[in-house]
């Protein structure tokens, strides 16, 4: 479970867990304290998950054999261009190829460490100032 803000920094990184641990159940094990009116944009995998004084938006999920209404789908292609900065973290994240294959290191702390470095990896990357370029004036181009 990853928290990250707008510009894509990792600030929060929990305990690596195997595949087979709920979303819901990581985030009520690993508590986080995030100040009262913080916006908190999850997916479906943390349904229920309601920290106090913390704002939750969520898409809605489409019930068996019922549609969304107009206003649920709007509201969720209203939120998909907010939640896709985690999904571009992750993938930032996985640039590193030991977290994307198979780790077949021994040990839970290594694999806790090779994620660790790979997070503070990407955070570096995004802090860096190549990676503020104007948009009209691309590092390539010839003038």
């Amino acid at each position: 479970m990853t928290l990250c803000d707008a510009t894509q920094y990792v600030h929060y990184l929990s305990p690596t867990e195997g595949g087979r641990c709920h979303d819901k159940r990581l985030a009520d094990e690993y508590r986080l304290c995030l100040p009262l009116g913080s916006v908190l944009r999850q997916d479906l995998g943390l349904l229920g998950h309601a920290p106090a004084g913390v704002v939750v938006e969520m898409p809605h999920k489409k019930l068996p054999k019922q549609e969304l209404s107009f206003a649920q789908q709007l509201y969720n292609q209203l939120l998909s261009p907010l939640r896709v900065v985690i999904e571009h973290a992750h993938s930032g994240i996985k640039r590193l190829r030991m977290v994307q294959d198979t780790l077949r290191l021994r040990g839970e702390w290594r694999r806790d460490t090779v994620m660790a470095v790979a997070c503070g990896l990407h955070n570096l990357r995004v802090r860096s100032a190549l990676r503020a370029y104007a948009p009209d004036k691309l590092p390539n181009q010839v003038e």
